[in-house]
């Protein structure tokens, strides 16, 4: 093995509580100052050291070519008290066989399938404005990416009570995970603390009303053709496995965070954006489709949902110039690498066009981490991205979205606007 350096300590280290008072009060100029120091940096989670890598070519190791190296990490094992033994927390061969079962669930003519559902959610959601309301648009979207989500996942209805509880709850729980991860503190998530249970019973709440659901799925035994029934009927193509009712509402678990908190904070992010640029908006609005996708690409650049992600190393591994032990807990952030101004020149501006082709084709390979990248890359991607480009493009044919007030970054289980009202106004 070549010989390894030392992998700098992160300024600011505290006794017992390590770099945990920058990433609750700063998290995110706090991951990107780091990059200065070197390709990788170490960060103590309190006692636990953890090492956040900026090169793109490292990351690229971790997720590509050394991804069997690695599990998911303490991000996944504490999404999995929500997600449970689904897609988004599974590595290994234990991950190739679920993907491989759900993977013709999101084959691009099955998703295309949902666009027509994506326009009519759109527009009863706008049926509602008028003009010169100003609106949270980020509680809008994230209420219609749960519409858009849920109608895909079960063209029978849900039920005003499991959509009220995955509304009230999701959430919620989400907010818990966030600090469970940066705490990596199993004794304080076990205390009868107040915020503890709370975090239980909302997620005990979330699980069993979509378990309810997949039951009675099942024993409807009608294949409505829709997301939750290919999971019901899904076979493993080489043993034949089916799903059970625990495994099918696991996925169905993921779908929903997926489709509503990561997808509706984009759209939300995105008409921030475009408020903030006319020019860019009068180019969306006048039905540019291919603009349309690169404003949503530039979107998730500038604002990805996932802003840390993390992996744990298996054995001891190489990693550039750095030797990792086996079990070390391996962390990048999208946002940082994506604002990186060695990645995208003039990084913090808000510009389209940069993913035209031949400008795309500048940036460095896995420089763009919104999705992830090898096998475990988000397999709802199309989905994620036609329906981006449809909820704009039915929005901006009618209506104008103006900024009112100032919003703030805010880091926790996702990327998300601190609060986002805008006023509506309907087109000429």
């Amino acid at each position: 093995m070549p010989s390894s350096q030392e992998i700098p300590v992160a300024p600011g280290r505290l006794p017992l509580l390590g770099h945990l008072p920058a990433l609750v009060r700063r998290p995110l100029p706090f991951v990107r100052s780091l990059r200065q120091f070197g390709d990788v940096s170490t960060v103590y989670l309190g006692t636990t050291p953890a090492y956040l890598v900026h090169n793109t070519d490292l990351i690229r190791r971790v997720l590509v070519a050394d991804a069997g190296h690695f599990d998911k990490g303490v991000q996944y094992e504490k999404l999995a008290t929500l997600l449970g033994n689904s897609l988004a927390t599974t590595s290994g061969t234990a991950h190739r066989d679920r993907r491989r079962l759900m993977q013709p669930a999101f084959h691009r003519e099955r998703v295309a399938q949902h666009e027509v559902t994506m326009r009519e959610a759109t527009l009863e959601l706008t049926k509602q404005w008028r003009p010169g309301d100003v609106i949270a648009i980020d509680d809008a979207m994230r209420a219609l990416a749960l519409t858009i989500v849920a109608r895909a996942l079960c063209s029978a209805d849900l039920g005003s009570d499991a959509v009220t509880t995955i509304q009230q709850d999701l959430p919620a729980v989400l907010r818990g995970v966030a600090w469970r991860v940066l705490l990596s503190n199993r004794t304080l998530e076990s205390l009868p603390l107040p915020a503890n249970r709370r975090f239980t019973a909302a997620n005990n709440r979330l699980r069993s009303v979509v378990y309810q659901v997949v039951q009675r799925y099942r024993a409807a035994g009608v294949d409505n053709g829709d997301l939750l029934s290919l999971l019901l009927n899904a076979r493993d193509p080489e043993t034949g496995q089916a799903l059970d009712d625990n495994q099918v509402r696991d996925e169905v678990v993921n779908i929903l965070f997926a489709g509503t908190e990561t997808t509706g904070n984009a759209m939300a992010w995105l008409w921030h954006a475009l408020g903030a640029h006319p020019d860019a908006e009068r180019q969306v609005q006048a039905g540019d489709s291919a603009f349309v996708d690169r404003v949503a690409r530039e979107t998730l650049r500038l604002y990805p949902p996932p802003w840390l992600v993390s992996r744990r190393v298996r054995e001891p591994l190489q990693l550039g110039a750095y030797e990792l032990p086996a079990g070390s807990q391996v962390l990048f952030s999208p946002y940082a690498v994506q604002r990186d101004p060695a990645s995208y020149a003039d990084a913090d501006r808000f510009d389209p066009d940069r993913w035209l082709p031949e400008r795309a084709a500048q940036a460095p390979r896995h420089a763009f981490l919104s999705f992830g990248a090898g096998p475990q890359n988000c397999v709802g991607e199309g989905f994620a991205t036609l329906e981006m480009a449809t909820v704009t493009s039915t929005i901006a044919a009618q209506w104008r979205l103006v900024p009112v007030g100032d919003t703030k970054e805010k880091a926790s289980a996702t990327l998300l606007p601190s609060r986002l009202q805008m006023r509506v106004e309907r087109r000429a």
